[in-house]
Order: structure tokens, then sequence, then C-alpha cells
């Protein structure tokens, strides 16, 4: 009698269990099935092989709207006119969090016309639509690992929560205003049209890449690549000289519209940290080339003080302020800014990227 009222309690709990399910997470792509013995590769096959689609993907922490790169999330590189709110995280430490509608907004979205806001967390990616983000986007909270630095994070309000999953550690956000957004269908993310997403970055025409972002007045202009940098911008230098070609950041900056030499400053970052404040009259000899090996960034060549020789960095991000008053920020030293320091083969290369 007391095995059947094991037997059957044991049953009853295998049922309760059985009924409990997770919600469901957004998965880019159907992943493959296991075989139990991997196939035998064809190495004439193998070179016979169409090269592989370049996809669009996010990259570090890339923020798109509607397909459209717009930065990525650096503390360095947010809009200035986004303000933090300090924040007790117990144990008597604080940390500025960001609203993530205030971002949006800061971005120039009409939040009152934001479709959705698309989470990524690595593979994991929280949807959250227009309802959501009407009651409670407020709430929602962006901050980074390390105070002021490392990677970003999202916070969700400790409410009930009518979304697909959470994350914690961001990797991207996609904002849609005036396309429409992906859903979730059988745990996939598909288009409108019903193709799966499959890993790229809905409505991106090409892939946000590493090279350096180049920001005006807050909003991003251009990302340098070696491909599209023309004959004349570029710097004549010594015959002998076999480095990497050189550009005039000034003309580069005429290339994107913007007149550097009438810039109210231009800031350099690299990483987490801004490596130089530049005034107008400052810049006019600023070079930079774009070597191999040196994660796609641009080599700026950032002027010594007090009129000492320039040093080469790898830079992140250049930050033109013309019309908008330039933010206060520290001007950390390239000696202490180590994501500055540009790999050892990169610099005096004579190959240029072919990014």
């Amino acid at each position: 009698m007391r095995i059947g009222v094991i037997v059957v309690m044991g049953l009853a709990l295998s049922a309760g269990c059985a009924q409990k399910r997770s919600q469901p997470i957004a998965r880019t792509a159907t992943p493959p099935v296991a075989s139990a013995v991997p196939p035998a590769v064809d190495p004439s096959a193998e070179q016979a092989a169409p090269e592989r689609e370049k996809r669009p993907r996010l990259g570090e922490a890339a923020v798109y709207i509607d397909g459209k790169s717009v930065g990525v999330l650096r503390k360095q590189e947010l809009p200035s006119k986004l303000t933090g709110k300090l924040v007790p995280i117990g144990e008597g430490y604080e940390a500025y969090r960001y609203g993530l509608m205030d971002y949006a907004t800061s971005l120039g979205i009409d939040t009152k016309k934001l479709r959705a806001a698309h989470l990524y967390g690595g593979s994991r990616v929280a949807l959250v639509d227009r309802a959501e983000l009407t009651r409670l986007g407020a709430d929602i909270q962006l901050s980074f690992s390390m105070g002021d630095r490392g990677k970003p994070r999202v916070h969700f309000p400790p409410k009930k929560l009518n979304i697909n999953t959470t994350i914690d550690m961001l990797s991207g956000i996609a904002f849609y205003v005036d396309k429409e957004p992906p859903t979730l269908k059988d745990n996939v993310l598909v288009m409108p049209d019903g193709t799966t997403v499959e890993g790229k970055v809905p409505y991106a025409p090409e892939e946000q890449g590493n090279g350096t972002r180049v920001y005006v007045d807050g909003a991003l202009v251009g990302t340098v690549k070696r491909k599209k940098l023309t004959n004349d911008l570029a710097v004549p230098g010594d015959a002998s000289d076999a480095g990497p070609t050189k550009f005039s950041l000034v003309a580069y900056a005429g290339k994107l519209g913007v007149d550097a030499k009438r810039a109210k400053a231009i800031d350099l970052v690299a990483g987490d940290d801004v490596v130089a404040h530049l005034a107008a009259d400052s810049v006019k000899g600023v070079t930079f080339s774009v070597p191999s090996r040196n994660r796609g960034q641009a080599l700026v060549d950032v002027p010594g003080a007090s009129g000492s020789a320039s040093q080469p960095a790898r830079i992140s991000a250049i930050q033109i302020f013309v019309k908008t008053t330039p933010p206060v920020r520290n001007v950390v030293s390239l000696d202490d800014a180590s994501e500055a320091t540009p790999n050892a083969a990169a610099v005096g290369r004579g190959a240029d990227d072919d990014q």
C-alpha cells in the first residue's frame, strides 16, 4: 500500500513539473541538427564552395534605428544631452543609470511613434513592444558594468513584464519607428514577410564594422573605412617613407560635410577614455592612417602637449562639436589608456587595411 502511494505521488509531481513552461526566448536562427558522426569533407568540394554571404550583424553593443546604425553603447559615445541619474546600488555604492526612453529621445526618436525596442543579449533577444514601452518603458534603465566604463547592461523594473524574456548584459539595441519590427514565431525572430532573421540586423544594409566612428554634435555621420578613403584626402609624404598612407583629418571631415576648422572642439576617444581634446586651431595638421591588424580602427597622430611630437593612438571614435557645447570630460594620458595602444604589428606597416 505504501509503495502504491509513493508511485502515485511521484506521478503527480512529474505531471506538475511538466506543466511548468518558461517564456519563449527569441532566437535568430534555427539550430543545426547534430549528427552522430561528422560527415567526411571533400577538399575539392570545399575549395569550390561559394564564399559565404556577408550579413549585417550586431557589432560592439551597436544601436540601430530601423536598420540604420546610430552609434554604440559606450559611456563616452552617449549623446551629450542624455543625462543619467545617480542611484544607490547597495552597500553604500552609487551608479549612474540612463532611462531607455530618455536614450531613445536623445537619439532623435519621437517615443510616441516608437513601435518596439529589441534588446540583444548575445543569442537572446528581449522584445519590448509598443504597449510595454508605453506601460513601463520609462522604468527600463541602462548602465555600465564599471560605473562610467565597461560593458552596457539593462535593468528591468521589479514588475510583471509582458515580454518574452529578460537579459542582463547588452550586445545591442534595435529601435523600430517607421519600419515594422520582426516578431516571434515558434521562438524564432521572423521578418514581416515571414523570412527568418538568421542573426543579421533587420533592415541593415551592411555590417556596422569596427572602423572608427565619427560623430558630429552627438549624431553618427560616418565610419572610417580604408577602402572608402580617396587619394585626394592623402597627405604627401617622404618618398622614403614605407609606412601606411596618411590622411588629413580636416579633409576627411570635409568629405562628411563638416568644416572641422570651425568646430568648437574635437575629442578623440579610445574605448572608454578621451585621450585628446583638440581646439579648432590645433586640428589642421592632424593626420591618421588605417593600417592592417589594428581592429579596423584609425591610427591618429595625437598632438603632444606644448608642441611636443605627436604619438600614434588607436581611436575608436572622433567627436566633432560644431553647434553644441562640448561636454567637460577628463582627458586621459595615452600611457594610461590601454585601448589607445596600437598593435605592434600595425605601427609602421606599409600595407594598408582593406576595410
